[in-house]
Formats: C-alpha cells, structure tokens, sequence
C-alpha cells in the first residue's frame, strides 16, 4: 500500500506542490485580504447599503459569509496552483518572481475576467481604481504560488526564447493586453449602471 502510494505521488510530480500552495494562498488572499478589500471597497461606497452583490449583501459581514469565501478561494487556488504546474515553463520571465507576474496577470484576464466581470463592478464606483485593485490581488496570488511553488519543487526546463513556441507564447501574451484594454474600457463604461444584482449575476435594479 505504501508504495502504491509513493508510486502514485512521484507520477503527479509537481502538481500536489502546486495545488496545496494555490489553496493556501488562494485562502489567505482571496479569503482574508480579498474580503478586507471588499470591506474597503463598501465603506466608499456607503449609499449602497442593501445591495445585493456576487458575494453577499453589502453593508453586512458575517463569519458564515468570510468562511464560504475562504473556502471558494481556497478551492479556486488550488486549482490556480495546478494550472501554474501546467504553464509555468511557457510563462515569459527568466526569474521566478517575474513567471509569478505573468501567472497572476495571465489569471486575471483569463479565468478572473470572468470572476471580476459580473454585476458588482457595475454597483460599486470608481470601477476602475476597484478593478485594478482586484488585478493587483490576483497578480500577489501569482506571486506567492510560484516563489513558493517552485522552492517547494522546481520547475524544469524552461521554454527556449528562440523556439517557435516562445514566439507563439508573446503573440498570446500580446492579444492577451489587448483583451485586458478592451476589458477595462468596458468596466469604465459600465460603471454605475446598476444599483443591485440579482440571483443570476445581473442587474436586478438599473441605476436611474
């Protein structure tokens, strides 16, 4: 049975190292810094007292609410952490701290587009500022799960900057700074249209 289970763990290679340290700081960065920064976010924006938002009602904090977040972040971390094992060698940056960059942008203005993207950024204002604030948490997140990640078990080789793959890597990297412009054109826009969300993730009350 021992080892069954050693055989099994050394086949995973890299991947339990990636999603215990994604969960991890998925949980501490999401969880905690992520609902401090929500808090922050209500407290300048105190006439939407009531509204009904992704992650609750604004206005009110409860420990039932900071546990579901910690938990849905943990959970979301770690699968962040097994997608960075999956990427990391493709990321641009010679230096682990500047993959954990591209990690952390790469998640922002992929999964995270669609995370970041639903009704609240258009109920709480300046949309911008709240955006990249967001950005900023992701890219931390990034950061802590690659330093950690790759001291915990080393990436191998990495991506040769002369191959045709690395080329295909910037031209990505490049469309993916486009989207993230268009993006953030399209959260400016639609700031303060609507004044509390529904159960679907939209707008339940337009702004007048």
């Amino acid at each position: 049975m021992t080892h069954l289970i050693g055989s099994v763990w050394k086949r995973l290679g890299s991947l339990p190292a990636g999603v215990l340290m994604g969960g991890l700081w998925g949980a501490l960065v999401g969880g905690v810094l992520g609902r401090l920064y929500m808090r922050l976010i209500f407290l300048q924006n105190p006439a939407r007292t009531g509204a009904d938002t992704d992650f609750g009602t604004a206005g009110q904090v409860t420990v039932g609410g900071i546990v579901n977040l910690a938990i849905l972040s943990a959970v979301t971390g770690g699968m962040g952490g097994a997608l960075y094992i999956g990427v990391r060698r493709w990321l641009p940056g010679r230096s682990t701290r500047a993959r954990g960059v591209a990690f952390g942008l790469l998640v922002s203005f992929g999964p995270g587009a669609l995370f970041l993207g639903q009704v609240d950024l258009t109920i709480f204002e300046p949309a911008l500022p709240i955006f990249l604030g967001f950005v900023a948490l992701f890219v931390l997140y990034g950061v802590a799960v690659a330093l950690l990640t790759d001291r915990v078990s080393p990436p191998g080789a990495l991506l040769d900057r002369s191959s045709r793959s690395h080329r295909v890597v910037m031209v990505a990297g490049v469309a993916l700074f486009v989207f993230a412009l268009l993006f953030m054109v399209g959260v400016v826009k639609d700031a303060g249209t609507c004044l509390s969300g529904d159960d679907n993730g939209g707008c339940a009350i337009p702004a007048p």
